[in-house]
């Protein structure tokens, strides 16, 4: 019997060291992968020091080594992370323990995708051996081609980003380790912001004439003469593209396009009645804030006296304006004696708009917008010669692009499903639960919206059946200037003249369909302060709604400066806007933010069922009671505020 127990001793003992060599082995792999990792994580943050002179070829061979490094991690220690859980109680570490499934799935897939755009732009870049060569030197016809040519490869980067989204969205950054915790605002900003870089890039090519030119009209907004969907237009630019390759651009007044031999449509029923507005012209055309819609008459009643035809509208304001001419550097234009830069554009644009009353013949008429098209020729050659900071253009242009400062509006079911996607389209979206948007239009042939303030306040009573919603909207005009209210459409001396005027404002209030107004203020407006000379009463009506599933009430208002106004509704909202299941309930409310408009404050308030608990809000709020949740924030773009609570026992 010993025989046999010291051969069972020899197998067992044998295994052990065979378990252990595999063991050393294995630690020796794992260790060797992880010290790779640190190199390339070292060398990378030395790019970051002077990112123009890193070689694009010499930085893709480091994220195509660091994605084998990566999914090598993740196979080796892939399963020992899947018990960091279980050990998530220790001290220092333990956050991090909790988080590494999540963590290892984030780096795989965030180098997954760098790879692939490795692996797309590989053939366009110039090799190690070259140098650092500006961007310039790489023909913008070769990107979109490769763009167009590898759009499936583009899109599995762009899941691959998704994943890695979600499974971020799953770690608890507070509870993270100092040195990682350092480093998730680098992630919150950097994942966003490069699964829409690729939503772009999935679509550039058919925006940037790939297969055949394009042509977009370029809608020149001035969102200190608010409208519906952004702001006055003002000048308009006719850009053709192909290839990526600006063919021609002319920009001219938006007044030049008028064509009275053609019909036009009726003006909208408040142009009519507060401005003495009988058609509907291009200038006027985007009155619905809805921008596909706004987009789509513009195209109708562009009429500049040839035929032209339209594949797209991009529409920007003079905060889109200064954000590009910040992000590219200073730019120089013939009219400008100096650099113009983003601290002084709007100065530059203001002065050339109002030169002086004795400039206000039929030339300066005529030439009064020109600035605009020697602006936008001098960003493009900034662009075309590669002289930027790619980064920092791509990410003011994604911020101007959620924030509404600049739409774009391509009727192809593809790029429209991107844009839809990414909330770039401008478009009125109700969504299926409540819904808010508050909706100015300055209709007193000034620019006095530049001078007016507003606080938006809203608050929902879920206890009450049907649930009740009221909003408090104060308006304040901050300019110090003493000037008597009568309708005129007259220029003044100076842009600043222009806006210490007073305040003629058709607000328009949308809301879910179902609703029932139960109470409303009125404001009387005088009839000497309207163009009708008839008084009008200051209350809400509504009117129809063919954009979106939604209603909306409007009403006309009237702030001279130094004054301040407050506007108050309440109203019942359908039944369903609260979800039950069981004794689980949802409230989810959306607040789009007008294009054009700058931020303002938001107080949301909301009063919760009787006997129920929140659970969680998606928006974290600052404020949680036992009966309400507020929130205090700034509507900046379009905020969805998604509360879920449980009746109590």
């Amino acid at each position: 019997m010993a025989p046999k127990r010291s051969t069972r001793q020899r197998i067992g003992w044998a295994l052990v060291i065979l378990g252990l060599a595999l063991l050393a082995v294995w630690t020796f792999r794992l260790g060797q992968t992880v010290l790779s990792l640190r190199d390339h994580w070292v060398e990378a943050r030395s790019w970051t020091q002077a990112p123009t002179e890193v070689n694009p070829a010499e930085a893709c061979q480091l994220v195509q080594d660091a994605h084998a490094d990566v999914a090598s991690l993740h196979r080796q220690a892939g399963g020992l992370a899947q018990v960091g859980p279980a050990v998530g109680w220790l001290p220092v570490i333990g956050g991090d323990l909790r988080a590494a499934p999540h963590l290892l799935t984030v780096g795989v897939n965030i180098s997954e995708a760098g790879a692939i755009l490795c692996r797309v732009a590989e053939p366009v870049l110039p090799p190690p051996s070259s140098g650092s060569p500006s961007v310039a030197d790489i023909s913008q016809t070769d990107v979109i081609r490769q763009l167009d040519d590898h759009r499936p490869e583009l899109e599995q980067a762009e899941t691959a980003v998704a994943r890695a989204l979600s499974a971020w969205e799953q770690v608890d950054t507070q509870a993270l380790s100092p040195p990682l915790r350092e480093k998730a605002p680098l992630l919150d900003e950097a994942l966003p912001l490069l699964q829409r870089a690729l939503s772009m890039a999935t679509v550039a090519p058919d925006l940037l004439g790939a297969d055949e030119p394009r042509t977009y009209l370029v809608l020149a907004l001035n969102e200190d003469e608010i409208r519906p969907g952004g702001g006055f237009i003002s000048g308009v630019g006719e850009v053709r593209i192909s290839a990526g390759d600006v063919v021609s651009m002319t920009f001219r007044d938006s007044y030049a396009v008028d064509d009275f031999t053609q019909p036009y449509p009726p003006a909208p029923q408040p142009m009519q009645q507060y401005m003495g507005i009988d058609l509907l012209v291009f200038r006027d055309s985007n009155w619905s804030p809805d921008f596909p819609t706004a987009a789509r008459q513009a195209m109708e009643l562009y009429r500049p006296g040839y035929p032209v035809s339209v594949d797209g509208v991009i529409a920007l304001d003079q905060r889109a304006v200064q954000g590009l001419v910040t992000a590219v550097g200073p730019v120089r234009t013939e009219q400008a004696e100096g650099p113009i830069t983003g601290e002084t554009v709007l100065g530059y644009m203001h002065e050339a708009w109002a030169p002086g009353d004795e400039a206000k013949n039929q030339e300066w008429w005529q030439q009064r917008k020109s600035f605009m098209g020697s602006i936008a020729e001098s960003v493009w050659q900034h662009v075309q010669s590669g002289d930027v900071d790619w980064v920092a253009l791509a990410r003011t242009t994604l911020r101007l692009l959620g924030r509404k400062h600049l739409l774009v509006y391509v009727p192809d079911p593809t790029v429209e499903e991107v844009l839809a996607e990414q909330g770039w389209d401008g478009a009125l979206r109700p969504g299926s639960g409540d819904f808010l948007a508050v909706v100015d239009a300055s209709l007193g042939y000034n620019k006095a919206s530049a001078k007016v303030r507003q606080d938006i306040r809203y608050q929902v009573d879920l206890r009450r059946t049907p649930p009740q919603a009221s909003l408090t909207l104060i308006y304040t005009h901050t300019s110090g200037a003493e000037v008597a209210c009568h309708p005129e459409a007259q220029y003044a001396a100076t842009y600043e003249g222009m806006m210490d005027r007073c305040y003629w404002n058709y607000l328009r209030v949308y809301r879910p369909a179902g609703c029932e107004l139960e109470e409303s203020g009125h404001i009387r407006i005088p009839g000497e302060a309207l163009w009708s000379g008839k008084p009008d009463p200051g209350v809400f009506r509504q009117h129809a709604v063919e954009e979106a599933p939604c209603l909306v009430w409007g009403v006309m208002s009237l702030i001279p400066p130094g004054t301040s106004q407050t506007r108050q509704m309440v109203w019942t909202l359908p039944p369903d806007v609260v979800h039950w299941q069981g004794d689980e309930g949802r409230y989810t409310l959306r607040i789009q933010k007008q294009p054009g408009k700058p931020i303002h404050p938001l107080t949301v308030r909301v009063l919760l069922p009787e006997d129920a608990a929140l659970v969680h809000g998606e928006t974290e709020p600052p404020a949680v009671g036992d009966v309400e949740v507020m929130y205090r924030t700034d509507l900046d773009q379009d905020l969805t505020f998604d509360l879920h609570f449980r009746r109590r026992p």
